[in-house]
């Protein structure tokens, strides 16, 4: 059965501004209420700047298919896990970064002892003669929650087909909340060239109040031999 996703305002603090959430109107709200634990980090350094081979005409191209999730039928060139079978590229909740459609990760609440999770991710074939990879786009985070303490997560990384993180890109918890659209911008240093790559984005929220993570206007460029 699926479970369509709300939006609701919550207010994040008695002094902060208010904030959107989304929560299932079932969501249990009952049980003890989840440990502290810390936000995880993530470290990069600039990669080296390639020289071009000989002969060769150099363009910068955006690698990702269906970057801004516009592409019909929605979720084109993304695989989606879903929770719920709730969709993850849909038109509804807050506007998009480019309209009108974006990946909405989370935004519904698991159960004691039992996240809700959601992915989606695409496989890239990273040509061999890509040099200056850069991951951008944006993201947005909308939580239910108070306080500083980390209940729900989400991550964005590049990863092996088989799952394994090649490079960290960023990680989202409710603690750190946005209220606009705000920007991504990675170098990738690890070398890919010549392989297949797969960029993914993963929520988990626990039992008690939701958090979204958006994601929109995605690009990974490359400079190409042409």
């Amino acid at each position: 059965m699926q479970y369509r996703r709300i939006l609701a305002l919550a207010m994040l603090s008695a002094c902060a501004e208010a904030g959107v959430s989304l929560e299932r109107p079932d969501a249990p709200v009952t049980g003890n209420p989840d440990a502290a634990v810390d936000s995880p980090t993530s470290t990069g350094t600039d990669a080296a700047v390639d020289s071009p081979p000989a002969g060769c005409t150099m363009m910068m191209v955006n690698l990702l298919a269906n970057p801004a999730f516009e592409t019909t039928p929605l979720a084109t060139g993304w695989t989606e896990t879903r929770y719920m079978n709730e969709p993850i590229v849909r038109t509804d909740g807050i506007a998009g970064q480019s309209p009108t459609t974006k990946a909405w990760l989370g935004g519904v609440v698991g159960t004691i002892g039992a996240n809700a999770t959601d992915g989606l991710h695409q496989d890239i074939a990273i040509p061999a003669s890509a040099m200056n990879i850069v991951l951008t786009g944006f993201y947005e985070v909308r939580t239910g929650e108070t306080g500083a303490s980390v209940y729900d997560r989400g991550s964005l990384d590049l990863v092996s087909t088989a799952g394994t993180v090649i490079e960290p890109i960023q990680a989202f918890t409710n603690a750190a909340p946005t209220t606009t659209w705000t920007a991504i911008n990675k170098t990738i240093t690890a070398n890919v060239k010549g392989t297949t790559v797969r960029l993914r984005m993963t929520s988990s929220n626990d039992f008690t109040a939701a958090t979204a993570f958006y994601f929109d206007t995605m690009a990974l460029n490359a400079t190409v031999c042409q």
